[in-house]
């Protein structure tokens, strides 16, 4: 393995199978290592700086999906994407319940889980520029309501933090293509009342955007009755936070410190 090479640990008893993944991600330049048990993935991580780990829910000692929480433990930093060889609505639910990259089912196509790795280390290579510049937190604000924007844009901006602004649901995805924010600031009922909604399901179901928090900020409540929980209603809106409109400053900035925190 290469110091400051792009790092990748395979997780999975199946020897032929890892070793496939193995040479695919060899002949990309990739560093790759192996391992077939949780302990020994273990104790590879504690020796050494891996980027991403690529781990199998069928493992001897315990399911996968349960192992993310020790990978974390060790290196919160290292980015997991699990992978099945067959896929049920349980497992899936268990799987994205866990702080985990990507999910990838093995009798996809190949070139999806390459596509992940790279953003995985798209991702890396974000982070470690971001810090290396020291640049401060960028929000991207996703709401329809300009005064509530530009009342948004004073508070955030008086922290110090970088705001950028989207006033509908075409403008928000137009521009999430070429941003890579940290936090999002997203409203609910825009031109339709299911947009941020539908906003929300592309950013955690796209490798490349899942991690970025969400905080959503709507009158939803008020306007429908509808009582939102990220706790017991993630399944369909898988916002990392909500607030209730309106909002008083102090509080909204408090949730976002803590979403940027982790």
């Amino acid at each position: 393995m290469k110091l400051g090479g792009k790092r990748i640990l395979i997780v999975d008893p199946d020897g032929e199978a890892a070793r496939e993944l193995a040479f695919l991600f060899m002949e990309e330049g990739y560093d790759v290592e192996m391992s077939d048990s949780i302990s020994a993935m273990a104790e590879r991580i504690r020796d050494a700086q891996f980027d991403c780990v690529i781990m199998d829910v069928d493992l001897p000692e315990m399911p996968g999906h349960k192992a993310v929480s020790i990978v974390k433990t060790i290196d919160p930093k290292i980015q997991v994407i699990m992978t099945a060889a067959t896929n049920t609505v349980d497992l899936e639910a268990e799987v994205r319940k866990q702080d985990v990259f990507y999910y990838y089912i093995k009798s996809f196509d190949r070139e999806e889980l390459m596509a992940a790795v790279r953003d995985v280390f798209k991702k890396v290579g974000k982070i470690k520029e971001a810090k290396q510049m020291n640049e401060p937190p960028s929000i991207l604000v996703i709401d329809d309501d300009v005064n509530f924007v530009a009342v948004m844009k004073s508070v955030l901006q008086s922290k110090g933090y970088h705001v950028d602004a989207a006033h509908n649901k075409a403008e928000a995805l137009h521009k999430l293509e070429g941003l890579a924010p940290d936090l999002i600031l997203l409203d609910i009922m825009m031109e339709k009342l299911t947009d941020g909604f539908d906003i929300c399901y592309k950013l955690k179901h796209n490798p490349e955007t899942k991690k970025i928090p969400v905080l959503a900020v709507s009158s939803i409540v008020a306007e429908t009755g509808f009582k939102f929980s990220p706790a017991t209603d993630g399944e369909y809106f898988e916002a990392d936070d909500f607030l209730q409109k309106p909002v008083e400053p102090a509080t909204l900035l408090g949730r976002i410190e803590k979403l940027l925190r982790g």
